[in-house]
């Protein structure tokens, strides 16, 4: 089964706010990054992308408030990027509740930072944004491409090439391929530049800058990208992640379906039918929603149960610890809840969820793949 293409909003945020413009000039204004977000989360979004364009000090501090706001009330995996320096911005935003980290200026200084990264956090956490254009009179790449900072304001000489094969192989998880020549222009994303980047590495590989109609999505599809972001056509209504959506689906492509809202309370009558144990606790079998995969088992009382379903993420109750947690909030390994049954005895839940990485805290997918096979028993079916 070919995997989905996800769509992603961008929201390019400075000093808490969103801003939108052309090549990253004339920067306007157009929202609430957590009510963007909201919106987006509501219509569908596979993902949502958060840009921070100041990244000074205060900028930092705002951004790490827009992302706790939105993890709180957004129920997709969250890519947080701009001005990260090192492991500890990545720790804090991961600590704040984003999932993924894009960096970008700070790994063209020092390449290291990409490996370092990856090993502490795995590489599912690490995006390599990617701003690249084709070179300007005066500078020459062996691929007529080069890699830009700050916005696209800063020329560096480096092949855009050559470095996004390199960041692959240092860590990156995946690539956000920005197109600066297209960047807010609303005229199709560059696929010369998409053909190019796809052909030298195997990463997943999200499609940037440019989008103006719904066949723009596809037609980056068609040429490689597993994800196509955007931002002005949603941010001012040109277009909505359904849009998008549908043309990818007309063109052949998969696309995930928007999950139900996440109840707002525990049915009165599901509720009657919990069988709990001694200590208040039912037992949560939690399940990769598109593949059925079995990931791991915890335990739930009513609250954590309570948590789940409204928060949209899986939370327990730890009988080791006696506190609750939730998955993901210190390994950014995030279970995002697709739904949740009740067995036919009452003693025993079913989440299925996407997940996040990894599962289990050995770094396995799945907490039975990390605990060994105990053998199979072999048998024949009796005669009838």
């Amino acid at each position: 089964m070919s995997v989905a293409v996800r769509v992603i909003p961008c929201l390019d945020v400075k000093d808490g706010r969103v801003v939108k413009g052309v090549n990253f000039t004339g920067l306007r204004d157009a929202g609430d990054p957590v009510e963007l977000a909201r919106r987006y989360d509501a219509q569908g979004a596979d993902e949502i992308t958060f840009l921070d364009v100041s990244a000074s000090r205060e900028g930092r501090a705002t951004m790490l408030e827009v992302v706790a706001a939105a993890a709180e009330q957004v129920f997709v995996p969250l890519t947080v990027g701009g001005g990260v320096r090192g492991v500890g911005d990545v720790d804090a935003l991961l600590r704040a509740g984003a999932d993924k980290v894009g960096v970008n200026t700070a790994a063209i200084a020092r390449p290291e930072l990409l490996s370092e990264v990856a090993e502490r956090f795995g590489e599912q956490v690490l995006v390599l944004s990617l701003d690249a254009r084709r070179c300007p009179p005066g500078v020459s790449t062996p691929s007529g491409y080069e890699v830009t900072t700050h916005g696209g304001t800063r020329s560096t000489g480096v092949d855009a090439l050559e470095w996004a094969r390199r960041a692959a192989d240092l860590g990156a998880g995946e690539i956000l391929l920005n197109s600066m020549d297209a960047d807010g222009v609303t005229g199709g994303f560059d696929l010369d530049m998409l053909d190019a980047v796809r052909e030298r590495v195997r990463v997943p590989l999200i499609a940037s800058g440019g989008a103006g109609r719904a066949e723009d999505f596809a037609a980056a599809a068609d040429h490689g990208a597993d994800a196509v972001l955007a931002a002005s056509v949603f941010h001012y209504g040109t277009l909505t992640v359904a849009d998008a959506k549908e043309a990818l689906r007309r063109a052949g492509h998969p696309v995930r379906t928007a999950p139900a809202a996440p109840a707002a309370r525990l049915d009165p009558a599901l509720a009657a039918r919990l069988k709990r144990d001694a200590a208040g606790l039912v037992a949560a079998v939690v399940q990769q929603y598109d593949s059925g995969e079995v990931l791991m088992v915890g335990w739930m009382d009513d609250e954590a149960l309570r948590r789940t379903l409204t928060q949209g993420r899986v939370t327990f109750w730890s009988r080791s610890r006696r506190e609750y947690w939730r998955k993901g909030d210190t390994s950014g390994h995030h279970q995002y809840v697709r739904s949740v049954a009740l067995d036919c005895d009452g003693d025993a839940l079913l989440v299925r969820v996407d997940q996040v990485g990894a599962a289990c805290h050995t770094g396995a997918r799945s907490c039975f793949a990390a605990g060994g096979d105990l053998g199979a028993v072999v048998g024949r079916r009796p005669a009838s």
